[in-house]
């Protein structure tokens, strides 16, 4: 019995011990070389055109997570699915197509009989069930290969039986042919709109209203090196934002330099001609140590519009590490030589896998020896993890110039949400305890005892400051303003959590920092005022600047006067101040005067900076400024890591996700462009970028210039709209919400707050079939259900009629009324 049971606790020990081991297997040497990108590429082909490179996941994601590109089909719902094999065998596709937002199930099937040509195989794929037109879908492509290893690839699809996407495409690789030749480009010259006002000293970033030598590459003379397939980043009947991702080559003083280079288009299809609305060209050199400016002792950044370098210098300043292109350097300024500490950039680049740039380097600590912990995050382009989403926690021995894995965060999210989740910091301490904010969480995480703890939740990007050269995070206790009690200081280092308690009927509120000191504030409870869209104002009574050990420096108090919020700006905190109006209920509070406290701030001395030079040909060009006290007499002999062979699993698994807030991100040209608490911020930023609003459900928030010159929601022309309510934004609210039930629409009704806003970004919504609450003043309010060219229709709750505004009219009156719009989520 003895051998049976031992031969039991044998078998559960494996079966526990292995539930959470990764599907890494490492050949058990010192060292290793990180190995090749070896996933297939995948282009999509819609009629004569191939669109949409895709790069595979070994994760399996929730395909509505990844809105990078949106592939549209035409009525007979069919497309093709090209796969460059690479290292692969690829014996059978699955697909599946879901609802974007509500992800159900729609339809999914297999293909095993592919065509072939060339290095490729062909897969052709038809929907049987029918799509809506204009709705968006998400498709996963599951590549399964010869040896059963499952890539996921992922898409939108959108159906439009009249779509123009071949005359949109042939057009911008017109354009973009064209732009190559002077003498061919002589034809563009009508489509651009030439500004004098444009910078016109750089090819970093050209547009629209650039001279027409910038858009024609001035006197660079590129190569194109690589493929250049058309990424469909939006898609509408009539308009098409288009994106070309690309490297070349020039020539600049006899040596060959790289970049990396991005095009936009934004445009309109005519039965007449084609009207190009946006037009622009991001262009990034390529870092290259060996174009090095001995005589000046600089290194060359090149071509950009980047003058920020993450970097770190050792306390004795003989050693800079920096992060450029996404590939962490180590300068040994004492012995001329710099060390590649990681890079996913191969020996024979193909600048398409190994460069692919979905993922970044946060440099955490280095010490006077060039030891130094950092993080890498985002997707992984080769080696053990290749098509992973991980956040990865290495640390480099600079003796052994070798890097070793100490932690590895498996994620189910693309990289453009990651960089928005991942928050303020991250730490590791002497004592080998790793500290990570992530999804608005503070967790600790010991790397010896392998002890993973949440210290703190609800803890989000703007209430959280950070003094990373002394190792201090502070935190408020709860993000609501009317539970806000206490201030956290912690000591990463020691692991000591010092507070500042609020005051007896006030709550205390986090502001921001000030060289070493951080900023605070005091509210009463009872100044605390929700408004009719859901905003929190928490005037503060009370502002104090605190050194870290809670030693008050400054205090801010004036009787009759509250501060709405703070920006510091050098050494001087602004105060934005507000005075408080009516009793009660009404109460409310006004903006007056700002005023300012002064801090003294001891001046830091960089020991580098960024400077820049102009020639002909490359016109404006970066370099690193080393310090005076360098002098380099020949170029730096570069070197590079070897990785270690770890032999216990890194995996730490982060329970819960999901933020408890939601947050809206501006799409930019297929990159989200920051998180917002505010939907007017992300509204703000899209409308000024030809962009879309997400939600961090990924559902469609807010889309730029698709709304027609007219629409009427036409069920609110004769419906009985009497409400129980005599308080006109309570009938508003209640025909808002009627309105939703009414259109079927049974999910939970959660007013989407569009204040600050303008009129006509809210009018949108109207285009999309939802009505609109307005606030005419601070008590009353409105409800828009159409639109023309000269008026908005709306029903009056306080007159008891439909009535029209003019547009002129109801644009001055929304706005004195702080642009006040509500609207709702379908």
């Amino acid at each position: 019995y003895r051998i049976i049971i031992l031969i039991g606790i044998f078998v559960a020990s494996i079966y526990y011990f292995s539930k959470d081991i990764k599907e890494v297997v490492f050949d058990f040497n010192n060292t290793t070389i990180m190995e090749d990108a070896t996933f297939p590429l995948v282009t999509l082909v819609v009629g004569e055109d191939e669109i949409n490179l895709l790069h595979g996941y070994s994760s399996n994601l929730n395909a509505n997570k990844l809105r990078e590109a949106v592939t549209p089909i035409s009525r007979d719902q069919s497309f093709e699915i090209n796969i460059r094999q690479m290292d692969y065998d690829i014996k059978k596709l699955n697909y599946e197509i879901r609802d974007f937002y509500g992800n159900e199930l729609i339809e999914s099937s297999s293909v095993s009989v592919f065509d072939e040509q060339e290095a490729s195989k062909i897969a052709k794929i038809k929907f049987r069930e029918e799509l809506a037109t204009g709705k968006e879908y998400a498709v996963k492509i599951t590549l399964i290969s010869s040896k059963s290893q499952k890539m996921y690839y992922y898409t939108r699809i959108k159906l439009y039986a009249d779509a123009h996407l071949h005359d949109q495409i042939t057009f911008v690789k017109d354009f973009h042919n064209a732009i190559k030749n002077k003498n061919d480009a002589k034809n563009i010259r009508k489509y651009l709109e030439y500004n004098s006002k444009a910078d016109n000293t750089t090819l970093a970033y050209v547009n629209i209203h650039s001279d027409f030598e910038l858009i024609t590459w001035g006197s660079l003379n590129p190569e194109i090196i690589t493929d250049v397939v058309p990424t469909i980043v939006e898609v509408y009947p009539d308009i098409a934002h288009i994106r070309l991702d690309y490297y070349i080559s020039a020539e600049l003083e006899g040596n060959i330099e790289y970049y990396r280079v991005m095009e936009f288009y934004r445009i309109r299809y005519s039965t007449n001609r084609m009207y190009l609305l946006n037009y622009e060209r991001f262009m990034e050199s390529l870092f290259d140590v060996n174009l090095a400016s001995v005589s000046k002792s600089e290194l060359k950044l090149g071509i950009s519009s980047d003058y920020e370098l993450p970097s770190l210098a050792s306390t004795d300043q003989t050693k800079l590490a920096f992060v450029r292109n996404q590939e962490l350097w180590l300068y040994h300024l004492d012995k001329n030589e710099i060390i590649k500490v990681f890079s996913f950039v191969q020996e024979e680049s193909d600048y398409i896998r190994d460069r692919y740039n979905q993922h970044d380097i946060r440099i955490l600590n280095m010490d006077n020896e060039g030891n130094m912990d950092f993080v890498v995050y985002g997707y992984m382009n080769r080696g053990n993890y290749e098509g992973k989403v991980a956040i990865i926690l290495y640390h480099y021995v600079r003796a052994e110039n070798r890097i070793e894995e100490m932690v590895y965060i498996p994620l189910e999210e693309p990289y453009q949400t990651l960089k928005e989740n991942i928050g303020r910091f991250a730490y590791v301490n002497s004592k080998d305890v790793f500290y990570l904010h992530m999804n608005s969480k503070i967790y600790s995480y010991d790397l010896i005892t392998h002890k993973l703890s949440e210290l703190a939740n609800s803890v989000y990007k703007d209430q959280v400051v950070v003094f990373e050269d002394k190792g201090i995070v502070a935190w408020q206790n709860n993000s609501d303003p009317k539970l806000a009690e206490t201030i956290l200081i912690m000591d990463m280092e020691s692991g000591e959590i010092r507070m500042i308690e609020t005051l007896p009927g006030y709550s205390i509120l986090l502001m921001d920092k000030i060289d070493s000191n951080i900023i605070y504030g005091f509210v009463e409870k009872e100044n605390i005022i929700t408004h009719v869209d859901g905003r929190v104002l928490a005037p503060l009574s009370v502002v104090e600047i605190a050194s870290l050990d809670k030693k008050v420096l400054k205090r801010y108090e004036e009787s009759g006067y509250y501060i709405s919020d703070i920006e510091v700006k050098e050494n001087i905190v602004e105060l934005f101040r507000v005075q408080k109006i009516g009793q009660g209920e009404k109460v409310s509070y006004t903006p007056v005067a700002n005023d300012y406290i002064l801090n003294q701030i001891k001046e830091l001395q960089a020991i580098t900076q960024i400077t820049t030079r102009v020639t002909d040909k490359a016109l404006t060009e970066l370099y690193l400024d080393l310090p005076s006290s360098f002098n380099m007499e020949v170029k730096p002999t570069e070197f590079a890591t070897i990785n270690t062979i770890i032999f216990q699993d890194p995996t730490v698994r982060l329970s819960d996700m999901e933020h408890d807030m939601v947050y809206y991100y501006p799409y930019i040209m297929g990159d989200i462009a920051g998180a917002y608490k505010e939907l007017a911020d992300g509204v703000n930023i899209a409308n000024d970028n030809a962009g879309v609003v997400v939600n961090n459900k990924m559902q469609l928030v807010w889309e730029r210039g698709i709304k027609s010159n007219s629409y009427t929601l036409d069920r609110f022309e004769n419906m009985d709209w009497e409400v129980s309510s005599s308080k006109t934004m309570d009938k508003c609210m209640e025909l808002l919400r009627n309105d939703k039930i009414n259109r079927g629409l049974y999910s939970e009704f959660t007013p989407l707050r569009l204040t600050g806003i303008s009129l006509d970004d809210a009018l949108y919504y109207i285009y999309t079939d939802r009505p609109v609450v307005a606030m005419t003043n601070r008590e009353d309010g409105v409800l828009i259900y159409g639109y023309n060219a000269f008026n908005i229709l709306i029903i009056n709750p306080k007159s008891q009629k439909v009535e029209k505004m003019g547009l002129q009219d109801a644009n001055d009156l929304f706005q004195q009324a702080g642009n006040v719009f509500i609207s709702y989520l379908d």
